[in-house]
């Protein structure tokens, strides 16, 4: 199992994620093993899939910290995306990560 940090996310009009800027991380050091690249949201949803962890990183006064995991979400039409898991907690929401630029 690998884990995986998400440092930046790109929305859709309706606030879905669509694209991410990840990459794997090394748990003991809290260190990227490659930088992070811009990727489909696909890529995560497979990752997820594969059984790997996927974690969000928010920024704070502290750095970027990993606040919490994602999870995919399935649509009725077969489209798949990822949320973050858990009841929603102030300020560690989607849209309160960092932007992919369009």
């Amino acid at each position: 199992m690998k884990v995986h940090a998400v440092a930046k996310v790109r929305l859709d009009g309706d606030g879905r994620v669509t694209g991410v800027e990840w990459g794997p991380v090394n748990t003991e050091t809290n260190e990227w093993h490659t930088e992070p690249q811009v990727a489909d949201v696909s890529e995560v949803v497979a990752a997820l899939q594969r059984g790997d962890d996927v974690f969000a990183l928010f920024p704070t006064g502290h750095g970027m910290m990993p606040m919490r995991r994602f999870r995919v979400v399935e649509y009725d039409n077969g489209w798949e995306t990822v949320n973050l898991d858990g009841l929603p907690t102030h300020e560690h929401e989607i849209h309160d990560m960092l932007h992919v630029a369009a």
